[in-house]
């Protein structure tokens, strides 16, 4: 039976907005964040908001490769959602910024390392419910591997895209990419 894309969009967005869905919440800074991604291997990374962070409230140590990562260093909360889509499960983390604002979200994938998406979670300290978030559109996506290294004393942050996806992940990111972002054409390899 066909769904048009608009239908799948509607089913997803009451899915988000809270019916059957899992959420928890963990307080996590930057530092600890940046050098949890690395293992995750591969992502689909998306940003909710646009890039270009104010410098006063970047963390001191970190550094970004590219400006669409750095939505990552004013991350300072995540959340944690799963939810059995039609499809089968789903679990991403929406990473907020100090007010709580979304501003990225990271989709694990079937060639995502859970052990590593495990200790990303087990890594934040895990806090009380807060406020309901808005469940914000993507402005993009990226299926991405992080690499992290360092540089003068910095850690610096790299997003790698992820080539070689397996079928079942290029298949998935093609249906979570149009719920979240309205690019009906994205292609993953």
């Amino acid at each position: 039976m066909f769904i048009p894309w608009w239908r799948q969009r509607q089913a997803w967005y009451a899915q988000a907005s809270g019916a059957g869905m899992c959420r928890r919440w963990l307080r996590i800074a930057p530092a600890p964040l940046v050098a949890a991604l690395p293992a995750l291997d591969s992502v689909l990374y998306m940003p909710l908001a646009a890039c270009g962070p104010e410098l006063s409230a970047l963390p001191r140590g970190l550094l970004v490769e590219t400006p669409q990562l750095a939505l990552l260093l004013r991350v300072r909360w995540l959340m944690a959602v799963s939810v059995i889509a039609v499809d089968g499960p789903r679990e991403w983390v929406d990473g907020l910024d100090r007010t709580g604002r979304p501003r990225v979200r990271l989709h694990l994938l079937p060639d995502t390392d859970y052990l590593g998406w495990d200790r990303l979670l087990a890594g934040g300290e895990p806090a009380a419910v807060m406020p309901d978030t808005p469940h914000l559109p993507a402005v993009d996506a990226y299926a991405l591997r992080f690499h992290r290294r360092q540089l003068a004393g910095l850690d610096v942050l790299r997003g790698e895209a992820a080539c070689g996806l397996s079928p079942l992940g290029r298949q998935l990111a093609g249906r979570i990419v149009p719920a979240h972002t309205g690019q009906r054409d994205r292609q993953f390899r």
